[in-house]
């Protein structure tokens, strides 16, 4: 198995970033295994840039003035050159978002709060506001997390997001002999489709890390390992 995943849309048709996601084979937290995974030419790890995150909607703007830097919040966005951006997940849902035309970017963690809250509508917000973005500019992967057939949640959960998707014409839930599975992804799918994200500028892996716990850092799987799967994203 490698050390990590790239995305050969992003690959292939974005010259201008790097992408990547870890797996199970390092800890992401620890930036040690993040140098002897990537080389120089990939991410610069001295400028390596992340949150202290609290499972909130709070998005970090990072300029030449706070490279480095670690503030509670759970998502970063930035145009300065080779300063990566990462989030920790090991279920939840990390998101990236790219702006092909302004040449910024943007990761969120995204777990059911952040979802609840719209994280990702607050990132493309900021980005509208700073970079001048149009969200029908972006291309955005939705990386490894737990899936709707196995996020079991209760039923109060599952009313409250009815609350925020009324308009929702997708159900984002299962219901299976009486239990229920929240659907992160169709939920954050939705959130960027309402910001303006053409639905096929949006990448969805569909890898479930509770069935995948072989390949990527499971919480729920691992019995709350400290370990964390990386989403990592740098403007060359």
């Amino acid at each position: 198995m490698e050390n990590y995943i790239n995305i050969k849309k992003v690959k292939d048709e974005l010259d201008f970033v790097n992408l990547a996601i870890t797996t199970k084979n390092i800890d992401s937290k620890n930036k040690e295994d993040l140098l002897n995974t990537f080389k120089e030419d990939e991410f610069n790890l001295e400028n390596l840039t992340s949150n202290i995150q609290i499972h909130s909607d709070i998005v970090n703007l990072i300029d030449e003035s706070n490279i480095g830097s670690k503030n509670e919040g759970d998502a970063l966005i930035t145009n300065v050159k080779e300063v990566p951006l990462l989030v920790f997940t090991a279920d939840c849902v990390p998101i990236a978002i790219i702006d092909k035309k302004n040449k910024a970017i943007g990761v969120v963690h995204a777990g059911w709060r952040g979802t609840y809250s719209q994280i990702a509508k607050n990132t493309i917000e900021l980005m509208e506001k700073e970079y001048n973005t149009n969200a029908s500019d972006l291309l955005c992967v939705i990386g490894p997390s737990i899936g709707p057939c196995c996020y079991e949640v209760s039923k109060d959960l599952i009313e409250k997001f009815n609350i925020i998707l009324t308009n929702c014409e997708e159900k984002f839930y299962i219901i299976e002999e009486g239990k229920y599975y929240l659907d992160l992804w169709k939920v954050n799918e939705y959130v960027l489709k309402t910001c303006g994200v053409k639905e096929n500028n949006i990448i969805n892996l569909n890898i479930c890390t509770s069935c995948n716990s072989d390949k990527f850092h499971s919480y729920r799987i691992h019995e709350k390992t400290n370990k964390r799967i990386g989403m990592i994203l740098q403007i060359k």
